[in-house]
Parts: C-alpha cells; structure tokens; sequence
C-alpha cells in the first residue's frame, strides 16, 4: 500500500487515487457501527454498567476518536485511517519550506474529522424525531408528526413568566419547523458538495479531495521513502502527558502511562486487520459445520440389557436361536428387554403373560420391534 502507482495513470506518484481516499473514508464510517454492535451485545449482557455507555454512544465515541485522532495527528500528521492506508496531510502553502502540519492545522483538523461528525449524526437522529421518521416521508398522514403551533390569542393576554413561556415555545416551534423544512436541502448540499470533490479531484480538477480539507488548505500526499526513514529513525511515537524526568514517583509514573497510552494507541494500526481477522474467522467458524460438530456432545454409550432373571428361560449359547423354541430365528422381533425372538413366539408369550422371557419385566405385545436385516 506505501508505494502503490497511481492507479489512474496521472504522473504524480505521491498524490493517492480516489479509490485509496474512498476506502479509507469508508473505513472510518464503519468504525463507529461495529464499535456500536460490540457496546450493545455487552450491555445485554451488563446492563448495569453499559447502558448508559450506550445511550450516549455517539458522544463517547466521538472523545476516544479524538484521543486517537490527536495522536495519530501529532505523531504521524495524518488521520487514524489516513496513516492506516499511508498517507499523510501537508500544507497547500509552505511555512519556512516545511510543508507539515502546524498546531493549529491539527486542531482544526479535529474539528472536522471528530467535531462535525457527532454534529451530523445528532442532526440526524434530531430530523429523525421531528420528521416522524420514514414511514412519515414515504407513508405520510397518521404516521406524520402533528404540529403544535401556539395560539395567538392565548400569547396576546400573556403576561409575566407565562408569557415568557409561551414566547419561547413560539420560538422554538418556529425554529423546529424551519429545521424540518430546510435541513434535507442542508443535507443534500453537505452529499453533493462531497461528491463533487470526489468527481474533481478524480479528473484532476483539484488538488483537494474533500471541501474541509480546502477549507483548512490541506492535501493528502501518499507517504514516500522518506518519511518511512524519518518515523523509523524517530523511534517510537510520544504522548503529550509525557514530561521530563525529575526524579520524583508522581512524574515516573505519569511518564509510564503516557508511554502506555501512546503504545496502545500507536498498536491500534495493527490490531485493526487482525481484528477484522479475527471477525471474519468467526463468521465462518459459527456459520460451519465445525462449530456444530465440536459443541455436539457425543453420543451416550447404548444401555446395557437386562440380566436375565433366573426363573427366566435359559438364553441359548448360538445366538441365532430362539430363547424360546430353541430354533434359528424366523420374522425376527425384539422385546422391550432387547433380547431377540421369533416374532410368533414373543408375540404368544406376551400377550399369554406380560412380562418378558429371559429377564420377566413387564412388557405388551405392542412394545415388540420387528427387525429387519439389510438387502
């Protein structure tokens, strides 16, 4: 992936295809879900402690993304799924010759790769609400949401705390359906105004493969040689809670856990594949028959026969007689005890006294069981 050719045959080999930019778009669209599947499948599990953890998902999403954004950022001037696909962020206009980012870029950055996302999604499930939903656009009538507008007599003769009430109810009602009215047109704006960098910048259009990055003068570039050397000889990626060493506990073990921090953040780059690895292994174990052959519990060992009864009749030593007319065995038939006769003789004898030959338990001729050799 760090050195792959321009798939679109343009003569900059540093500058990533647009199917590498939508890949890792889609990469980081599909981390919040599968993080939301785990959180919910827990909580089922530890509603005590998980479910709040998973009402305010979105939120508590959004602060470890931007723990990690920040770290990938500071370290490796990129995004989480940008360095994952190796690629990097620089500055459109140089400072001193340097085209890396600046403080400020990486803060503003955050804005956009964590700020506006929990933005959008809350707009979202907020129009969600305050539309009734889909079965109100495709359906309309009962399913739509009735509108509570104030009545203007009633504001009239308002006064003091009630009438401040009933103004703010206005307000917010005026404000919720102008929402309702103009956020799908805000929203299609957001889609095509992304879609169409996408469609630039694949015909080379511009530089820019999104509108914030524009907005913050910022172009992704793939990760050269070069910069491979500088992370490789710059040794291990740092925390910002790290500090200098002065002898103390307290600053030896806030040093310790920014180097645990910044390890498990930094390892998040190979514990991604070998999650989705692990993931897809387990569909496939579960959706298999191994699965269903290695919980099986293996069958029981068959029952011992009953001894025979010593005021029974003598089972003969040649297997193939009848305990009961001492000849080979014609119809063969089984008694519930398991002992085998000719079908005649079992059938006469239980249905003359009720209990079986050998071992005398009782048993009816219905219980009998006809066997059967193969062909």
């Amino acid at each position: 992936m760090e050195f792959m050719s321009d798939m679109l045959g343009g003569g900059d080999s540093g500058r990533p295809s647009l199917f590498e930019i939508v890949a890792q778009h889609k990469m980081g669209e599909l981390l919040e879900p599968a993080l939301q599947h785990v959180t919910s499948v827990y909580a089922h599990r530890y509603p005590r402690y998980l479910v709040r953890l998973l009402n305010w998902h979105e939120e508590a999403y959004a602060a470890l993304m931007l723990l990690v954004e920040r770290h990938y950022l500071r370290n490796y001037g990129a995004s989480f799924t940008e360095h994952f696909y190796g690629m990097k962020r620089v500055r459109t206009r140089r400072i001193g010759g340097n085209d890396g980012m600046t403080p400020g870029d990486m803060w503003r950055s955050l804005v956009f790769l964590v700020g506006l996302p929990l933005i959008k999604s809350r707009l979202d499930q907020r129009y969600e609400r305050a539309s009734g939903g889909e079965a109100a656009r495709l359906l309309g009538g009962a399913f739509a949401r009735a509108d509570n507008e104030p009545r203007a007599e009633a504001d009239a003769g308002a006064e003091g705390l009630a009438g401040v009430r009933q103004r703010l109810h206005a307000v917010w009602y005026a404000a919720e359906r102008a929402f309702r009215r103009y956020y799908p047109h805000a929203n299609c704006m957001y889609h095509l105004a992304t879609a169409l960098y996408y469609v630039a910048y694949m015909f080379d259009r511009t530089d820019y493969n999104s509108p914030w990055l524009h907005l913050l003068g910022l172009q992704v570039r793939r990760l050269s040689a070069a910069d491979y050397r500088a992370m490789d000889a710059r040794g291990p990626a740092t925390s910002g809670l790290a500090a200098p060493a002065n002898g103390t506990a307290l600053r030896a073990t806030r040093n310790m856990v920014a180097r645990l921090l910044a390890g498990g953040l930094d390892a998040l780059k190979a514990l991604l594949p070998l999650s989705i690895f692990f993931y897809r292994f387990l569909e496939w174990w579960y959706r298999s028959d191994f699965h269903k052959r290695v919980q099986q519990a293996p069958a029981p060992e068959p029952p011992k026969p009953p001894k025979p009864h010593p005021d029974g009749v003598e089972v003969p030593e040649d297997q193939a007689l009848c305990p009961l007319c001492r000849n080979p065995r014609t119809n063969p038939a089984m008694a519930p005890s398991g002992y085998v006769f000719c079908y005649p003789c079992i059938y006469r004898h239980l249905d003359d006294t009720g209990t079986c030959p050998v071992t005398l338990i009782r048993a009816q001729p219905d219980s009998i069981r006809k066997l059967y050799a193969d062909a």
